[in-house]
């Protein structure tokens, strides 16, 4: 169901916003406040580079950015798709309205204009959507073999990144935020993760990776996976989305993939979805293993499309370029 978020009613609170929306945002609180903290942290990230972004296109051009015409959403939506997929395209459409709406301005991307647009960049790219470069256990048993004898700090830190995230189907945010708290070492070296409310057995294979970075990097609390300067310094911090698709495009580097399979932080989630479908295992049961809300990542991931519309239909409220 769509969040209803009702707008600012109290006009001098609306126009002191107004005026702090029509700059680029230093951080995400602002957003917070005006969508009463109704979404999580990482949508809340995009919502705020994307208004940056529109933000930017419009001071570049010297027409107003809030409240936006629809012309200038159509400008900034023929310039974006030059380098833009469509998945992008929609979630630009949908950061501008939801700021103009909560601002209780008429809402630009509601406007024939758009709809007009957006239809012709769904004809225009069709086909542009397609899943991350999926990270299989194949992968896994090459890098194992090159780096299980390694003593690099970032060797030993990637090899249990890249073996426990493919087992346990990790998401970038649940790596980075896994903490040693969240560990349980058995006697017999096999270690469990507490992912929220889950608890996740890793092999033999993914604990003894996991086992000597949590030894190299001398780890008994605080962020598993740390950040390591160009000294091999091990840090406190955690690594962020961008530091995770790093470590999985060196995996594609390694295995001398090329660029028609390059890895991303999605990849071990879709590889581990394709094994275990692979392996027999149903929708429904990958679904659980993955801890995915619904059906539909995991079916598109195997590439069972007709399921994967199927569930999507159901959660899908029509956009206005869709009328």
């Amino acid at each position: 169901m769509a969040k209803v978020i009702p707008p600012i009613q109290n006009e001098a609170e609306c126009s002191s916003s107004i005026q702090r929306f029509r700059h680029p945002l230093e951080s995400t609180a602002l957003l917070d406040v005006l969508t009463h903290s109704m979404y999580a942290s990482n949508t809340l990230i995009s919502f705020k580079n994307d208004w940056n972004n529109f933000i930017a296109f419009c001071r570049s051009e010297h027409i107003p950015s809030l409240p936006a015409k629809p012309n200038t959403v159509h400008r900034y939506i023929e310039q974006m798709a030059k380098t833009r997929k469509l998945a992008s395209l929609k979630r630009y459409i949908v950061t501008i309205s939801l700021i103009h709406r909560c601002h209780n301005l008429s809402d630009p991307c509601a406007k024939a204009e758009i709809r007009l647009a957006m239809k012709k960049q769904q004809l225009d790219k069709h086909d542009d959507s397609h899943n991350a470069a999926p990270f299989r256990d194949e992968h896994l048993q090459q890098l194992l073999d090159s780096f299980e004898s390694s003593t690099k700090p970032k060797d030993i830190r990637d090899l249990a990144i890249w073996a426990v995230m493919f087992e346990a189907m990790l998401k970038r945010s649940e790596l980075a935020a896994l903490c040693a708290e969240n560990l349980y070492i058995h006697s017999s070296g096999l270690i469990d993760l507490e992912v929220g409310s889950t608890t996740i057995s890793l092999s033999s294979i993914a604990s003894k990776a996991l086992q000597r970075w949590l030894v190299i990097g001398m780890i008994s609390e605080g962020f598993v996976f740390r950040r390591i300067d160009r000294h091999s310094n091990i840090g406190d911090k955690p690594l962020d989305h961008s530091s995770i698709y790093r470590i999985f495009r060196r995996a594609s580097d390694e295995l001398g993939l090329g660029d028609t399979s390059l890895f991303s932080g999605q990849s071990p989630r879709v590889g581990a979805a394709k094994d275990l479908s692979d392996a027999g295992m149903s929708i429904i049961d990958i679904q659980e293993q993955g801890r995915w809300k619904s059906p539909a990542m995991p079916a598109q991931y195997v590439g069972n499309t007709d399921r994967h519309d199927k569930e999507v239909s159901k959660f899908i409220k029509t956009k206005p370029w869709e009328k």
